[in-house]
């Protein structure tokens, strides 16, 4: 929401993994090009510290119902906007690839529920972590509200996450995302857990933060198997868990002593617009560059990515201004339910 306190390395830490994403969207293998398997690690941790983040910030607020109605306007509205504004931009592609003579793209306005029902859906897919985000913030709440021991509590989110793996490793969905939450909940704990701490508290220790990064970096990098939390390709539970909970926690360290960094930080505030937006920029960018005869590979990679950051700034500005209540910028819905 537009108006609190920022803190500079959490929206670098948010930057840097929209970053990521968006990288990874446009090609799946560029990390490989650099390295064998950098995907592979940097999978563990660039989807695990986005659920982290949003635990750091986890507050039971003043009962059910106000949890509820911030979720709803933080998570499940700006899902809601993306899906139809997604719609909007593909009716729109649709019209410019046929005033090229393109091949046309499949369009229908059962594209506009597929989000609430299927697993993969072409047009936004990135949003499924929206769906995944909302439930793990209500199963969070739930064993906070009847669950008072730390050690209790902590003990559930383990339970939670075996009974997660165990369906994710026998193919078994269930829907709106629920299956992928229930591995992702101890992700969210972790935050959860580091604020409860102190760890986002000012320390002498701070400065160490880029060694310990250093030194872990290495053994992530030759461990890391490849994970897909969306469609539940897990590795195995140790490397689920240890290794994204090892690089998270070194680079939360390496990014304290951060100053703010203007233009990577005001990407990272604003990355749930990116995480919304990003596929409708860089997909016709990556068709237009393709038909202008460039190939596929580091090349093509890097002009989308940048391209499609540049156009990011001012679309940011736009939806921010002119949908801030969809954008989680204001809220959808006031106290009592009240539209905005």
């Amino acid at each position: 929401m537009a108006g609190k306190q920022r803190i500079a390395y959490i929206d670098f830490m948010k930057c840097l993994c929209i970053m990521l994403i968006v990288m990874y969207h446009i090609d799946h293998e560029f990390f490989n090009y650099l390295a064998p398997h950098l995907n592979d690690a940097l999978q563990a941790f660039r989807l695990p510290m986005y659920y982290f983040i949003s635990g750091i910030f986890f507050k039971l607020y003043d009962g059910y119902g106000d949890f509820t109605r911030r979720k709803v306007n933080n998570i499940l509205v700006p899902f809601v906007f993306f899906v139809v504004f997604a719609f909007g931009v593909r009716c729109l592609e649709t019209a410019v690839r046929h005033l090229l003579g393109a091949e046309a793209i499949e369009l229908g306005f059962h594209q506009l529920v597929e989000p609430f029902y299927l697993r993969y859906w072409p047009n936004t897919t990135p949003l499924w972590f929206l769906l995944s985000l909302f439930w793990v913030n209500v199963i969070f709440y739930a064993l906070q509200r009847f669950i008072r021991p730390l050690w209790g509590l902590l003990l559930a989110t383990a339970g939670i996450s075996v009974a997660g793996y165990w369906l994710g490793i026998r193919h078994v969905e269930l829907p709106l995302m629920l299956d992928t939450s229930l591995v992702a909940l101890p992700y969210f704990v972790l935050g959860w857990l580091a604020k409860r701490v102190g760890a986002l508290q000012p320390s002498r220790l701070d400065r160490w933060g880029i060694v310990a990064l250093l030194l872990v970096a290495l053994p992530i990098y030759w461990l890391s198997d490849f994970m897909n939390l969306h469609f539940q390709v897990l590795p195995a539970y140790w490397k689920l868990y240890l290794l994204p909970f090892v690089a998270i926690l070194a680079f939360f360290w390496a990014c304290k002593p951060l100053p703010h960094i203007p233009v990577l930080c005001h990407f990272g505030r604003y990355s749930l617009i990116i995480l919304g937006t990003h596929p409708l920029i860089m997909q016709p960018l990556r068709f237009l560059l393709l038909r202008q005869g460039m190939e596929s590979g580091v090349t093509l990679t890097l002009t989308v990515f940048v391209l499609t950051m540049l156009l990011e700034w001012p679309l940011i500005w736009l939806l921010k201004t002119y949908a801030p209540r969809f954008t989680a910028q204001k809220p959808f819905f006031l106290p009592g339910w009240r539209l905005n």
